[in-house]
């Protein structure tokens, strides 16, 4: 007659498990893989798996942050930058926006992009210069610079608003 697992021997088998399984995936370098399997073995019955896991949960953590995407075209680029400035990583959105721009040319988007970083960074007169070429690529820039955020230190500014605001 077989002896049957309580449930917290078959969670805890179950944990091994996905430990386990997190493990094959860590050493092939599947950082998001293991990640989410290393997530549920950590919140899981066992205090020794939970804690191993937290370590290799770390490390996962890490390579995954340190992971560089591979790169095909300006748009990527551009795409990867603004990820990088919503994460106020400014300085290496800039290179990846200058790659765009090399790849692909001075774009409407690439000029906004730019400005949009200079204003985070309160650097008015590089953001001015952006900006203008934004504009001066696609009008539409400067309505959508009036109500985007980036902006809204320089809002004040006689020479932003110049900008915005042109008389007609």
């Amino acid at each position: 007659m077989g002896m049957q697992l309580t449930g917290v021997d078959a969670q805890t088998k179950a944990a091994l498990e996905q430990y386990e399984t997190a493990m094959q995936h860590f050493s092939q370098q599947q950082f998001e893989k293991a990640q989410r399997l290393l997530e549920k073995v950590r919140s899981g019955p066992s205090r020794e798996l939970a804690d191993r896991a937290a370590v290799h949960l770390r490390v996962c953590e890490s390579r995954l942050r340190d992971q560089k995407p591979a790169l095909k075209t300006g748009e990527e680029y551009y795409n990867y930058a603004i990820v990088l400035i919503n994460h106020a990583d400014y300085d290496q959105a800039e290179e990846y926006l200058e790659r765009a721009v090399k790849m692909d040319g001075k774009t409407a988007y690439c000029a906004f992009a730019l400005a949009s970083l200079h204003a985070l960074r309160n650097e008015i007169e590089p953001c001015l210069v952006q900006l203008k070429e934004a504009i001066a690529l696609d009008p539409r820039c400067r309505m959508q610079a009036r109500v985007d955020d980036d902006f809204r230190l320089l809002m004040d500014d006689p020479r932003f608003t110049e900008v915005l605001y042109p008389e007609d």
